[in-house]
C-alpha cells in the first residue's frame, strides 16, 4: 500500500515547500456530517450537487503527480461496477498547484482524465487552486497522504477515512448495516489523541521530545511505525543524527531503495534552514545515492542545490538548482510546473545575499 503526502509532491516539483497537516480550524472525524462539497470543476459524470439522504459515496482524492492514486484507478473503478447502483464513486484531483491560486492546473487536469478514458469509470471532479476541498477534508481530518477516501453513509455522515485499497470490507458494512461507527469513530479518535502531541511537537520544533513521542506511539500501536517515518526522522536528524543516520539506512532496506524513501529523506534537508552541517552533509551523501542509481535526477538535483543553500554554500546551490534546469529541460517526465519552479528556484538562489 502506497502514499504520497503533499510535501513530497510539492518537493517533487520544487525541492523547497512544506506543508503541516496538524489539525487546526474545523475538525472532521468518523460520525460527522460531511464537510461541505462544491468541486471546482466537473470533469466526468453527472455532478453531485450534495449527498442524498439514503445513499452512499465514496469522495477518493488524488493527483495526477501521484504514482500510487494512478495505479489505484483500476480498483476504483473495478468497486464502481461491482456496487453500481449502490455507491456513488467520486475521484476528487486535489493538490496539483504548488502554491493556492499559482497558476491554472486545470487543463492539465481535464486532459488526463480524457486520456484514461473507461480506465477511470467513475465519477471525477477537480479542487480550484486555492484548495479549498483538500483543506475542508484532508486537512481538517488530518490527513496528509494520497490516495485517501471517505466513505459518505445514507446519512450523509462520515463512516471511514483510509487508503481506498483497504476500503471495500468497511463499504460492505456500511452497505448491509452492520458497520459499528461508533466503534470506529472511538479507535481512531484513540489514534489521533496519541498524534496530536506529536504534531504540537513536530509544529513547536521540539525535535527531542517529538522522537520520544513517536516511540512511545509505535509501541502503542506497532502499525503507527510507517505513517511516522517522516515525523521520525526530522526529529532524528535535528536532535541525534547518528540515531537518524541508522534509521535512515533501516528505512531504505525496508523500502528495498525505493525512490520514494529516498525522496521522503532527501526532502527533510531540503526544507529545513536549522540542521547541523554535518546533517546536511550526509542529507547530500543520500542524494548523490539517489542520483546515482538514476532515479528522478532533476528532482533529487534539485534538492541538493536546495540543501547546499541551507546549508550556506551558494556557489553550490546556484549550480546544481542550474543544474536541474538543464536536466529537467531534456527530461520528457518534467512538466511545466515544475521547470517553472526550478527556474523560481535558481532565481532565488541568486538573488540571496
Amino acid at each position: 500500500m502506497k502514499r504520497l503526502t503533499k510535501v513530497a509532491a510539492v518537493l517533487t516539483a520544487s525541492a523547497l515547500t512544506l506543508a503541516a497537516f496538524a489539525r487546526s480550524g474545523p475538525y472532521v472525524t468518523i460520525g460527522d456530517p460531511a464537510p461541505a462539497f462544491k468541486p471546482a470543476k466537473w470533469l466526468k459524470g453527472t455532478p453531485v450537487k450534495q449527498f442524498e439522504k439514503g445513499k452512499t459515496y465514496v469522495v477518493e482524492f488524488w493527483a495526477t503527480w501521484c504514482n500510487p492514486c494512478k495505479e489505484n484507478i483500476p480498483h476504483l473503478t473495478e468497486l464502481a461496477k461491482k456496487y453500481a447502483g449502490k455507491v456513488s464513486i467520486i475521484g476528487v484531483d486535489i493538490w496539483e498547484s504548488a502554491k493556492g491560486g499559482e497558476g491554472d492546473h486545470m487543463p492539465k487536469v481535464e486532459a488526463f482524465v480524457k486520456e484514461q478514458g473507461k480506465k477511470m469509470d467513475y465519477l471525477v471532479a477537480a479542487d480550484g487552486a486555492k484548495n479549498q476541498i483538500a483543506d475542508a477534508w484532508m486537512k481538517a481530518a488530518g490527513e496528509g497522504g494520497i490516495p485517501c477516501s471517505f466513505i459518505i453513509n445514507g446519512e450523509g455522515k462520515v463512516a471511514w477515512i483510509g487508503h481506498p485499497a483497504k476500503m471495500e470490507e468497511t463499504l460492505v458494512q456500511v452497505l448491509d448495516g452492520t458497520y459499528n461507527l461508533a466503534a470506529a469513530r472511538e479507535k481512531r479518535e484513540y489514534e489521533y489523541s496519541i498524534k496530536r502531541p506529536i504534531d504540537e511537537a513536530m509544529n513547536g520544533k521540539k525535535y527531542a521530545e517529538l522522537v520520544k513521542l513517536i516511540d512511545a506511539a509505535i509501541e502503542k500501536k506497532p502499525e503507527l511505525a510507517y505513517p511516522l517515518t517522516y515525523n521520525k526522522l526530522v526529529g532524528l536528524y535535528h536532535s541525534n543524527l547518528e540515531e537518524g543516520k541508522a534509521y535512515s539506512t533501516k528505512v531504505l532496506l525496508d523500502s528495498q531503495n525505493a525512490i520514494g524513501a529516498f525522496q521522503m529523506m532527501s526532502s527533510i534537508f531540503a526544507v529545513y534552514d536549522d540542521l547541523s552541517k554535518e546533517a546536511y552533509q550526509y542529507g547530500i551523501g543520500l542524494i548523490d545515492d539517489a542520483i546515482k542509481q538514476d532515479l528522478g535526477v532533476f528532482m533529487f538535483t534539485a534538492m541538493k542545490a536546495a540543501t547546499y543553500f541551507n546549508m550556506g554554500d551558494k556557489a553550490q546551490a546556484i549550480k546544481f538548482a542550474e543544474e536541474s534546469v538543464a536536466l529537467a529541460e531534456k527530461d520528457q517526465y518534467a512538466t511545466p510546473e515544475q521547470m517553472t519552479l526550478l527556474k523560481k528556484n535558481l532565481a532565488k538562489f541568486k538573488a540571496a545575499k
